[in-house]
C-alpha cells in the first residue's frame, strides 16, 4: 500500500511540472504570423503548390490557400518578429 502511494506521488510530481512546460511549447509555436504570398499571382487553387511557393521563394514556415474578399488566394505563414521596443534606445 505504501508503494503505490510513493508511485501515485512521484506520478503527480511529474505531471505538475510536465504540464506547464508543454502549455509553453504551445503558446510559442502559436507565435506565427500571416501574411499574402507577394510572389503568387492569379487565383490559388492548389494549397500544395502554395506551400511550395511560400517555403522556395519567400522562406516561410508554410503556405494555404483561403478564400479572402471572395477570392482565393495564397497565404505565407512566418515566424512573427518581436518589435523593437524604441524607448529603450539610448539618445545621443
Amino acid at each position: 500500500m505504501a508503494k503505490s502511494s510513493h508511485c501515485f506521488a512521484i506520478l503527480l510530481v511529474f505531471v505538475l511540472i510536465a504540464i506547464p512546460e508543454m502549455m509553453m511549447t504551445t503558446v510559442e509555436a502559436a507565435n506565427i504570423c500571416e501574411k499574402p504570398s507577394q510572389t503568387w499571382s492569379g487565383k490559388c487553387g492548389n494549397t500544395g503548390h502554395c506551400d511550395n511557393q511560400c517555403k522556395d521563394w519567400e522562406h516561410a514556415s508554410h503556405g494555404a490557400c483561403h478564400k479572402r474578399d471572395n477570392n482565393w488566394k495564397c497565404f505565407c505563414y512566418f515566424e512573427c518578429k518581436k518589435k523593437e521596443n524604441h524607448d529603450q534606445k539610448i539618445k545621443v
